[in-house]
């Protein structure tokens, strides 16, 4: 049998059969199981395909297995706190973990902690980056949907204290819930979720509020498909409504109800679960849709028929559904995992003083194929900061006896000048003969 293209990954908040379920959805087969702990809601992501990363429920953790069918070994990462959700960029350098009312920052492959936001006024409760990497969009209890540039995560301005967001929403009334990034990186569009039985979408670029869409239950969940034609909102009432973002005529909001016979073109509902909807993600393909709920289930559905597939039977709420590209190293079993992973750090990258790491703001960036060995590094480091210090004191040094006196310009200035006075007369001389 063929392997799938794509897989969906499950947990589950008990942790007594397994952290984190790795299921061939067609079939409804568990291709493998990861087991130790459990894994809160927004907690989970797959790092380059080798890695499985998740947060702990009430616990300062973070768990990684390497994706491989040989060898299961789980990793513990001790954050400074608990890990309320947990985010990684497309391209896997980045780590972002929501702990308390702020956002840390590590970068992946050497561990260093880069940054930590703090403007967040309660619990950070969900992260989003973009598809590029450029921004990320973070929500809280605070009712506010911050987005971060994320080059002045990395390179804050010297002048500020601490780095500034670059929007930040608070048209909702009542904490965040979830936040989904649409396609386009710093053109995209982004959606957010709340209790308030609201989900808004909003335009990255400009950071206007495109419509709103009022539901009659509160909002725990939300996602779009690939082409950002449907979105899906999973409420408290276990209903999952699926909303035409092109439907005519455009309206700055629109109210979505279960009722309303007027706007049944416009969403459908999708009936199966009994408790809140925790999580939401759709195929590639934009024709299959997964949820997980707090009545220990998580659904596969079809999108176009709106018919439940299978239901897959958890022994706890459902925390993370999350659709992704089957990983290589899951089919081959003497694969290892390439991709350097290094244990997170508590502090900042500036407080760092041992090895000559703090070198205004640097940060060392190791390729996968070219890792060297911490003692090489060092040791390359001090040899640029001496030969950039020689380079500073040659310069200055050589650059102060060229530079030609008041006196010696101006006796250079007096030679030009008689020098000029004698082609003068001898021209005169040649032109009275």
């Amino acid at each position: 049998m063929a392997a799938p293209m794509e897989v969906m990954l499950s947990t589950d908040a008990s942790g007594m059969l397994w952290n984190v379920c790795i299921w061939d959805f067609h079939s409804g087969t568990a291709l493998q199981t990861y087991k130790g702990g459990s894994s809160g809601p927004r907690g989970l992501c797959c790092l380059s395909g080798q890695f499985l990363m998740s947060a702990a429920i009430g616990k300062p953790i973070i768990y990684i297995w390497a994706l491989q069918k040989k060898e299961q070994q789980q990793q513990r990462i001790v954050c400074p706190g608990v890990v309320s959700c947990l985010a990684a960029s497309p391209d896997n350098t980045l780590c972002a973990a929501g702990i308390a009312e702020k956002i840390h920052i590590w970068q992946t492959c050497s561990g260093y902690q880069l940054s930590v936001l703090s403007h967040h006024y309660q619990t950070v409760t969900c992260l989003c980056f973009t598809d590029d990497g450029s921004h990320l969009v973070s929500g809280g209890e605070d009712n506010l949907v911050m987005v971060w540039y994320t080059a002045s995560i990395l390179q804050p301005d010297s002048k500020m204290k601490s780095c500034e967001p670059l929007f930040v929403w608070s048209k909702h009334a009542l904490p965040i819930t979830d936040v989904h990034c649409g396609i386009g990186g710093a053109r995209s569009r982004v959606v957010s979720a709340s209790h308030d039985q609201t989900c808004k979408l909003w335009d990255l670029a400009t950071g206007q509020l495109l419509c709103n869409f009022v539901f009659d239950s509160p909002v725990c969940s939300v996602a779009m498909d690939m082409a950002e034609y449907h979105l899906f909102a999973g409420c408290s009432d276990g209903n999952i409504y699926q909303v035409n973002l092109f439907a005519s005529p455009v309206q700055m909001e629109r109210h979505i109800s279960k009722n309303k016979e007027s706007e049944e073109m416009e969403s459908s509902v999708f009936r199966g679960h009994s408790k809140p909807v925790t999580c939401l993600s759709v195929s590639m393909d934009g024709t299959v849709l997964a949820s997980g709920s707090q009545d220990n289930t998580a659904c596969i559905w079809h999108v176009n028929s709106k018919q439940k597939i299978r239901t897959l039977s958890h022994k706890g709420a459902v925390t993370n559904v999350v659709f992704t590209p089957t990983p290589a190293n899951l089919l081959d079993s003497r694969s290892k995992p390439t991709f350097p992973l290094q244990s997170f750090k508590r502090h900042l990258l500036s407080a760092e003083s041992d090895g000559g790491r703090n070198m205004g703001g640097e940060i060392a960036v190791r390729v996968p194929d070219q890792q060297e060995s911490t003692v090489e590094d060092e040791d390359r480091t001090r040899e640029r900061v001496l030969i950039r210090e020689a380079v500073k004191q040659q310069r200055s040094s050589t650059n102060k006896p060229n530079e030609p006196s008041r006196q010696q310009l101006e006796q250079e200035l007096e030679r030009l000048t008689q020098t000029n006075r004698l082609l003068f007369k001898a021209a005169a001389d040649l032109a009275s003969r």
